[in-house]
């Protein structure tokens, strides 16, 4: 049997996801890629602000600081994955824990 290459972009939360949250964090990967990080906190900024990061250990991925009074829940974080990487859905799976892995 081969390995058949990720076709869907997936995305993994390390927390219960609730209607409002306070912090996220997570992990996506995009086809034929690696897991990566997403973390969102909320902050003094008026829009979604997406910065891409990489960590000492190498992982690559997202910081995003999130309007402090915005509902914040995976609609909203997939929405801004979507934005930041072109992608339309997300296949929402049991991923890698984000800590472990940065």
């Amino acid at each position: 049997m081969t390995d058949v290459p990720l076709q869907r972009p997936q995305v993994s939360y390390d927390l219960i996801m609730e209607e409002d949250m306070a912090f996220v964090e997570g992990c996506f990967r995009l086809p034929g890629g690696e897991w990566q990080v997403v973390i969102v906190s909320r902050g003094d900024v008026q829009q979604p602000l997406v910065e891409r990061q990489q960590w000492r250990s190498g992982v690559t991925g997202v910081h995003v600081r999130f309007p402090r009074y915005d509902l914040l829940n995976q609609e909203e974080v997939e929405r801004m994955l979507s934005w930041e990487y072109g992608i339309l859905t997300w296949e929402r799976v049991r991923g890698p824990d984000s800590m472990q892995l940065r």
